[in-house]
Order: structure tokens, then C-alpha cells, then sequence
């Protein structure tokens, strides 16, 4: 952005540096109104003019004006162009006296009424070709246009009128690249936030582009032979859709600071004047059309300022800083408004397109500057937001865990990694209720370490640790994936066995109990341990009972496989 910034100042600088002057040849101008718009040249030559400046400036005017103009003849040769900066003017008609008869009269017309080819010179701006003889020579140039009757014309040679010529077309190329820097800057990051004020800002600067580019006549070429309205379209419309999304964009950029209700209803009250303007030009209204846009424009920008010092919140950009900047740009325009009223605003001849770039370069930087402060601000939130985003998903992961953790810890023993005695029952209660409402064969062992006390009476409670931790290791392996084991305190173990009779369940009791017996357990003191298991088998049998109750029997064959002599199975009858 600093950029972009740089480089539109060295743009506008260049465009103030322009050369401005140019030789002028005309000696003297004086002007005549003809309200009645009915004067023929006949009439016009023995009367009285008025002596004007450099620019003939009357407004919007149903009135013809009539310019004379005294040229002295160039240093070299006798052609001089009547070079006319106002490209936007409908007619205008020069009356130059016959070489062979000084009181007959031949006429051309120019304008952008007018086909592009017919020009004297094609060129973008108006003016014609004449020929000026060593005594000099007067010229008259009758002007009716439905636009503002404001016309500046100079007497140039035609190296000098070329010369001006390019000076424009360079100070065309100024503004419109300055115009679009702005606008592909808004564009792309309307493109990347999405945010609307900022696709409002791309949109004005495309039609301010657009209006500049036509009230300079660039457009001249491209509009068809035969259609004068869209001449006068092509610069009415532009200049309608310039304040039109101003008023979109300042009501948009306003919005988030919450200016009084009544204020924005104001600024919906101008949105509507847009449609009324197109639907006056399409009915033949142009210039009314453009006398209420103007007045609109001048009230909208001191509205602007009354919204800015209404504000209720703050916001990005800050309430002062739009302030100023609202401050500013009306009082730019302001100064504008009245210098270009001046008859002798037009000595320099370049000075409106200069105007018109400083304005829209002014204006434009401006407003990028408060979007870009605004942008910064939504980049900083987003981003903070972000990070707390990314915050709360790791706390609630960490608390997810830390959830699981306790939820395995509240089910499983910590030593054995066996589910506890509690959860061992709950799980088991379901396997019993699944297996008697489907009639389905279940089993299930208790298993009981032999002699434990006395391993940890001679090795230590860390070698009983570790004969538990490995003879529940053995159980897991002897057992299915779908059978479920438990710790159920202390050196007692249980294993149900779901889908297994009581002989299948045997088996697996034998295979257990002589896989224990035959395994050296190594203690932590590196000491081998041997350990032999006894246990108790209790099936359903297609009884209808509770789990506890097949608990007890479990337990009981359990005690009588130790009273028999331990390291065995015994069977609950």
C-alpha cells in the first residue's frame, strides 16, 4: 500500500509539472449573447461584443453565444488551428469571410454532435483548421450546446495545437493509470475480505474513470455517426453514476460508526434522486440533469461533514481522522467549485484536466487510506480471532483428554490396565442380559493368584506388583477380543466368556491355569518368581439368573479349587 501510494504522488506530481502555456495567437475575444438563440452572422457583425478572457464561462443556457476573435498571422507559413479545450460541446460553428468576397460568409461546424471523422483534425479535441494572412484575420464562432456554455479557444500553430495535443493524451494516460491502481487495488482486496465498502470504493473509481476519460473526449471515436444524444449520454451518464456511488460508498463507510437514523435515511432520500436522473435523460432532460446533479453533489459533500461529526461509535478509521478527511475533500472541492466559476480560469488551458486528475488522485488516496486503516484493523481482529479460535479448540482438546483420561481411569485398574471391578459388571451385566434374551451359552471364570501374600511377604510389595501386571497379561492372551476380563481387587481376577459353554470354557480354564504355572516371572530385583493361579467356572446353562448370582457360584467353585489343593479348576454344580 505505501507503494501504491508512492508512485499515485509521483503521478500526480507529474501531472502538475506538465507544460501549460502555449503561444496563443489570438490578439483579442468579445462575446455576444443571443438569448433567442435566432442571430445569424449577418446580424452579429455590426454589433456590439463584450471583451471576455481567455474562457467564455455562462452555465447551462437555452442562449447562443457568439465569440470574435482578432488572430495575428504565425511567424511562419499561414496556418493556425482555433484549438477548443472543451471537447463536451455540442455545436460550435465558425463563420471565417471569403478571400473573394469579404461580405460572404463560409461556415463549418464542429462538436461532439458531430461524426469523429469529419474533424478538421483528428484529434480528441475540438477546434478547426484556418488560414490567417499576414494582416490578420476575424473569426466568429457561434456556440449552442445543451451542456455548460463554457467554451476556451486559442489561436495555435499547428506543431504548437499537436504539441498540446500529446500533452493531453499524456495527462489521459496519468490519469487513467492513477485510476486504475486504485481501482485494481480495491478490487483485489474486495476479492480477498469481501468486504463491501471496499467493492463500493472499486465501483466509484471505475465510474470516476470512466467520466474522466469522457469528459476529456476520449470517447468521441467510438460513439456511432447519427446518434447525438449518446454523445451527451456518455458524459451525463458517467458524471450521474460518480455521485450516485459516492453517496453508496460514504453511506456504507458510515454505517459501522452508527451516525443518527435520521441522517442515513437522509442519505437514502439522495440514493433516489439516481433513477430520477437516468429517467430525465431518457426523456430529453439532460441538462436539468445535470444542473440537479451538480447541486447534489455540492450538498451531499457538506452533508458528508455534518455525518462525520455526528457519529456515534468508534470505529476504524477513528471518528477524527474522517473528520478531517471529509473536512478536506469538501473544502477542496469547495475551492474548485468557485475558482472554476471564474471567466479566467481557462488562460491555462490545461488546467481543468489537471483538475480533474489532482481531484480524483486527491480524493481517491484518501479514501484508500481510511479503507486501507480499516482493512488493517479487520486483518488485526481476524487474526486475533483466530489465535483465539485456535486457543478454545486446544483447550477443549485438552479437556477432551483430559475427559478420556478420567473416564479410563474411572474403568480400568491403574496397575493392570484391566477394567475395574465396577466396570467389569456393568459390561458384564449387558453380556448376561444379551445372552439370556437370545438364549445364548456365557461363562464365567474367577481367578484367584495362590500363595500372593507370601510372594509379597518374600519379595516385596514391587515383585507382587509385577507378578500381578504379568499374570494379567497371560489372562488377556488366553482370552478372545470379545470376552472381557477384570481386576477385582487385590490378587482376584474374573473372566466372562461370551458365546462359550462350560466345556468350551474349560478349555480355555486349563490352557490359562498351565500357562501360568509353567511361566518365570523376573521381579525387579532380577529374581525369578514362579506363581500358579486357581479358579472357579460357572456357566448359565440356560438358567434365568442375575449376575450376581452367577458370581456367587463363580466364587464358591473358586473357594473349593482352593480348599482342594490350589493350581486347578473347579466347576460350580
Amino acid at each position: 500500500m505505501k507503494r501504491l501510494f508512492a508512485y499515485l504522488i509521483l503521478v500526480v506530481g507529474l501531472a502538475a509539472a506538465l507544460p501549460a502555456t502555449a503561444a496563443d495567437l489570438v490578439v483579442s475575444r468579445a462575446a455576444l449573447e443571443d438569448k433567442a438563440a435566432t442571430l445569424t452572422i449577418s446580424d452579429v457583425v455590426g454589433r456590439d461584443f463584450v471583451p471576455v478572457g481567455a474562457t467564455l464561462s455562462r452555465g447551462v443556457s437555452n442562449s447562443a453565444f457568439w465569440i470574435r476573435l482578432r488572430v495575428q498571422a504565425p511567424a511562419e507559413g499561414s496556418r493556425v488551428v482555433l484549438f477548443i479545450r472543451q471537447p463536451f460541446l455540442n455545436e460550435i460553428r465558425l463563420y471565417e469571410a471569403d478571400a473573394g468576397d469579404p461580405r460572404s460568409w463560409r461556415t463549418r461546424v464542429t462538436g461532439n454532435y458531430y461524426p469523429y471523422g469529419e474533424r478538421d483534425r483528428a484529434r480528441n479535441s475540438l477546434g478547426f483548421i484556418v488560414n490567417v494572412p499576414p494582416s490578420g484575420a476575424t473569426f466568429y464562432l457561434r456556440l449552442k450546446t445543451r451542456s455548460a456554455s463554457q467554451l476556451s479557444v486559442s489561436a495555435l500553430t499547428p506543431d504548437e495545437a499537436d504539441r498540446q495535443d500529446t500533452r493531453f493524451d499524456l495527462m489521459e494516460v496519468i490519469f487513467v493509470t492513477a485510476m486504475l491502481l486504485l481501482f485494481l487495488w480495491a478490487a483485489q482486496s474486495y476479492l480477498l475480505d469481501r468486504q463491501p465498502v471496499v467493492g463500493l470504493f472499486a465501483l466509484h473509481q471505475a465510474m470516476y474513470t470512466l467520466f474522466g476519460v469522457a469528459i476529456t473526449g476520449y470517447l468521441a471515436p467510438f460513439i456511432p455517426a447519427g446518434f447525438p444524444r449518446l454523445a451527451e449520454w456518455s458524459t451525463a451518464g458517467p458524471y450521474c453514476a460518480v455521485s450516485f456511488t459516492t453517496l453508496l460508498f460514504c453511506r456504507a463507510l458510515f454505517k459501522p460508526y452508527e451516525p443518527p437514523p435520521l441522517l442515513m435515511r437522509g442519505l437514502d432520500l439522495f440514493l433516489l434522486v439516481f433513477p430520477l436522473e437516468l429517467a430525465a435523460m431518457a426523456l430529453g432532460y439532460t441538462p436539468a440533469t445535470m444542473v440537479v446533479n451538480a447541486i447534489l453533489i455540492r450538498i451531499s459533500w457538506w452533508y458528508f461533514i455534518v455525518m462525520a461529526f455526528t457519529l456515534r461509535k468508534e470505529h476504524a478509521p477513528s471518528r477524527r481522522v474522517l473528520q478531517l478527511v471529509f473536512v478536506t475533500v469538501t473544502l477542496v472541492f469547495t475551492v474548485f467549485w468557485f475558482t472554476s466559476r471564474s471567466s479566467q480560469a481557462g488562460t491555462n488551458i490545461n488546467i481543468g484536466r489537471q483538475v480533474l486528475i489532482v481531484n480524483g488522485m486527491f480524493i481517491g488516496c484518501l479514501f484508500a487510506m481510511v479503507l486501507n486503516a480499516r482493512l488493517r484493523r479487520l486483518l488485526q481482529e481476524a487474526q486475533q480471532s483466530a489465535m483465539e479460535l485456535i486457543l478454545t479448540q486446544k483447550t477443549l482438546e485438552l479437556e477432551r483428554t483430559l475427559k478420556e483420561e478420567a473416564e479410563l481411569q474411572a474403568r480400568t485398574d491403574y496397575l493392570t490396565g484391566m477394567f475395574n471391578r465396577r466396570h467389569f459388571i456393568e459390561l458384564a451385566d449387558h453380556e448376561l442380559a444379551r445372552a439370556l434374551r437370545y438364549r445364548r451359552p456365557l461363562s464365567l471364570l474367577m481367578i484367584d493368584i495362590d500363595r500372593f501374600k507370601t510372594v509379597n511377604d518374600t519379595w516385596g510389595h514391587s515383585t507382587g506388583d509385577t507378578v500381578l501386571q504379568e499374570v494379567s497379561l497371560l489372562i488377556r492372551e488366553a482370552m478372545r477380543d470379545a470376552d472381557i476380563v477384570g481386576r477385582m481387587g487385590g490378587e482376584e481376577f474374573a473372566a466372562l466368556l461370551v458365546e462359550t459353554d462350560t466345556e468350551q470354557a474349560m478349555q480355555v480354564a486349563q490352557r490359562l491355569c498351565a500357562a501360568v504355572a509353567d511361566a518365570v516371572i523376573v521381579s525387579p530385583q532380577d529374581v525369578p518368581v514362579q506363581v500358579t493361579i486357581s479358579l472357579g467356572l460357572a456357566g448359565l446353562k440356560g438358567r434365568n439368573i442375575n449376575f450376581d448370582r452367577l458370581l456367587h457360584e463363580a466364587d464358591m467353585a473358586l473357594y473349593r479349587a482352593k480348599q482342594e489343593g490350589r493350581n486347578r479348576i473347579a466347576y460350580s454344580d
